[in-house]
C-alpha cells in the first residue's frame, strides 16, 4: 500500500507538472482596422450653382480618405466657370482637395490658362474655393499677349484679372509698345 500511495502521489505531481509546463497557447486574432481610403480612376466631377456651371474637375485617379475628408488626385484638371461661362483651367501634377470646403492644394508644377489665352506657371499652387482665389508663395510667371510678368509669390482671381505679385519684373513686348531697340 505504501508503494501505491507513492505512485499515486507521484502521478499527481507529474500531472500537475505537465499541466503547468504545457500551457495552452492562446490564439490571438488581430482585427484589421477599417481602411478609410477609396480609390477612383479617370473621373469627372461637375459643380453647379443656381443651375450654372461653376467648376469641372477631371483627374486620372484619386485616393479618398473619408476620415480626413481629403482626396489626393493625380494629374488633375480644374475648369473654372463664372456664371456659367468658361474662365480658366488649372492643371497640376498632383493635388489634395478638402472635401468639406473644396479647397485645392496643387503640388509640383502648376499652370493656369485663361479664356483670354493668358498663362500662369508656378509650383505648389492653392485655390480657396470660398474666396475664389488662387495663390502661391513660390516663383510665378504670367504670360499675356503683350507682356511677361515674373515675381515671387502671388494671389489672383481665377480669371487672372486681379493679380497681386510680390517682387515683380515686367517685360513688355517692345514691338507692340512702340519702343525701338537701341
Amino acid at each position: 500500500m505504501r508503494i501505491e500511495k507513492r505512485r499515486i502521489i507521484l502521478l499527481i505531481f507529474a500531472g500537475l507538472f505537465f499541466m503547468t509546463a504545457c500551457k495552452a497557447e492562446k490564439t490571438v486574432i488581430e482585427e484589421t482596422p477599417p481602411i478609410p481610403e477609396q480609390a477612383v480612376e479617370k473621373f469627372t466631377i461637375t459643380e453647379t450653382e443656381k443651375g450654372k456651371l461653376k467648376m469641372i474637375l477631371e483627374s486620372e485617379s484619386a485616393v479618398i480618405n473619408e476620415e480626413k475628408k481629403t482626396a489626393v488626385l493625380r494629374l488633375p484638371r480644374v475648369k473654372f466657370y463664372k456664371e456659367g461661362r468658361y474662365v480658366s483651367t488649372l492643371i497640376a501634377e498632383s493635388a489634395e482637395i478638402k472635401l468639406d470646403s473644396y479647397d485645392v492644394f496643387g503640388k509640383g508644377k502648376c499652370s493656369v490658362e485663361t479664356a483670354d489665352n493668358e498663362y500662369l506657371q508656378t509650383t505648389d499652387l492653392s485655390y480657396n474655393a470660398q474666396k475664389e482665389l488662387i495663390y502661391s508663395a513660390n516663383d510665378v510667371k504670367i504670360t499675356t499677349k503683350n507682356e511677361i510678368i515674373t515675381g515671387k509669390s502671388f494671389e489672383s482671381d481665377t480669371k487672372l484679372k486681379k493679380i497681386v505679385i510680390k517682387k515683380q519684373k515686367v517685360i513688355l513686348d517692345n514691338a507692340k509698345a512702340g519702343v525701338k531697340p537701341v
